[in-house]
């Protein structure tokens, strides 16, 4: 079933039913409101009736007349013929026991199709009953009367709206048509056939996005290279995270197999290798998942400000030695909120990148500090620094600022990506500051661990 016959047939079903359910609903209001104002009309002549016959049996009784049944019956016949021709029926019963009319006095009107209304009358005749009867044929014969007009009305409204509104659908789909035309042809290779539609509606809006969108079908072949390479690249940054603690650890190894440590020194490199390795182990998992599923949160805790700065030096150590610099910490807080592997990965890499850019007996800093409601975790160096275009592209993937003396350190570029990575997964702000010549530093804007 093609587009339009959908529409086609939706418009003209919910129309035609939404015609009908308001139609009946406006006769059911209208049937209410007849009944009622029926029902008290019958009511209204009920209570005066009443009131008559009570009158004419005050004033029987003020005349000394006994009331029996025979005198009862002549009172309600007096009105029962009365109101006979006004297709009323009238009833009296004294105690129960019908007075008028006689038991075969005539068929009374159909239940369905009239109004029954009982009451007694006041005092002191409350032991005799007056029942009220009236017919509401007419009003029974002027809705079926309405309910043959509303189907007379379905059967010519029907058909004449399914013609008006197959011209009207079949005019409005026709950019569609022209659409799926275009659509064929460029699925057969024929990237330069475009929509020649220049309405201002949104079929106009949608021929201009479809030509956009097939001027660039060519990039969405690169988007789909650029998606293997982004895949690559999470490999590329966990083997890049991988590198430093599975160095360290080796040396720490070589350390033990190759040196007269005493058994406290070998305890203290086992230990280290062993944490080491719990943490690599956790750490991989964690930028899988911040490679993978990037909308993950990390698992957040209050971390120890001086505990991290004492494990990253830790891991650095044998680094900042062989290169002969000195890492100089400082802290004003005592905790922050963020993730203790994903923080110490953070600030490993920044001091690596610091290491690669200082020359040997500089200082890097690693300092922690609140700033204006804010803990903040900075790794600042003194080295070449950056000039202001390659500090806009420093967190991008691969970049390298230097890439000679990259190379020479082994770096592939991920570190400050995997930075912005760890930093986005915090939902936390980072900046960098650098003058070429005078030093680096970035910073990383956390949650106070008690805010």
């Amino acid at each position: 079933m093609r587009f339009w016959h959908k529409i086609l047939l939706a418009v003209l079903t919910l129309f035609i039913a939404a015609l009908d359910i308001s139609v009946i609903m406006v006769m059911k209001k209208s049937w209410q409101l007849n009944m009622e104002s029926e029902k008290k009309r019958a009511a209204s002549e009920q209570l005066l009736i009443a009131n008559n016959i009570y009158e004419n049996l005050d004033s029987i009784r003020a005349r000394g007349n006994p009331l029996t049944s025979v005198l009862l019956a002549s009172v309600a016949e007096s009105y029962g013929d009365y109101y006979r021709r006004q297709g009323i029926g009238l009833e009296l019963r004294e105690n129960g026991r019908l007075v008028y009319p006689q038991p075969d006095g005539g068929a009374a009107a159909p239940e369905e199709q009239s109004i029954r209304l009982s009451m007694p009358l006041p005092d002191p005749y409350q032991h005799i009953e007056l029942s009220y009867q009236r017919e509401i044929g007419g009003l029974y014969e002027q809705q079926q009367e309405l309910n043959r007009f509303f189907v007379m009305i379905n059967w010519i409204a029907g058909p004449v709206l399914a013609v008006l509104l197959f011209l009207l659908i079949r005019q409005l789909t026709k950019p569609l048509k022209q659409l799926s035309e275009t659509t064929r042809t460029i699925a057969g290779g024929d990237y330069s056939n475009r929509v020649n539609l220049h309405s201002k509606d949104e079929f106009g809006e949608l021929a201009l996005n479809f030509n956009r969108m097939a001027s660039v079908v060519e990039q969405r072949i690169t988007d789909l290279s650029d998606m293997a390479e982004e895949k690559q690249r999470m490999v590329d940054n966990l083997a890049h995270e991988l590198r430093t603690p599975l160095t360290s650890m080796q040396g720490f190894a070589e350390l033990l197999t190759s040196a007269n440590l005493d058994r406290e020194d070998q305890m203290k490199a086992g230990s280290y290798i062993r944490s080491e390795t719990v943490r690599l182990k956790n750490l991989a998992f964690k930028l899988l998942d911040l490679s993978v599923l990037r909308h993950r949160l990390p698992e957040l805790a209050d971390v120890k400000v001086a505990r991290l700065f004492a494990a990253v030096g830790q891991t650095e150590r044998l680094r900042l030695e062989e290169n002969g610099i000195t890492l100089q910490t400082d802290s004003s807080i005592r905790a922050v909120r963020g993730d203790p592997d994903l923080l110490a990965t953070f600030l490993v890499n920044l001091i690596e990148n610091a290491i690669h850019a200082s020359a040997p007996g500089s200082t890097v800093r690693l300092l922690a500090y609140h700033q204006e409601g804010e803990a903040v975790l900075e790794v600042r160096d003194s080295g070449s620094g950056m000039t202001a275009e390659q500090s806009k592209h420093a967190f991008e993937p691969f970049y390298r600022a230097d890439p000679a003396r990259s190379r020479i350190h082994g770096n592939a570029g991920l570190g400050l990506s995997l930075c912005r990575q760890i930093a986005d997964a915090h939902e936390a702000r980072i900046e960098l500051h650098s003058v070429p010549g005078e030093g680096t530093a970035i910073r990383l804007f956390l949650q106070l661990y008690n805010n």
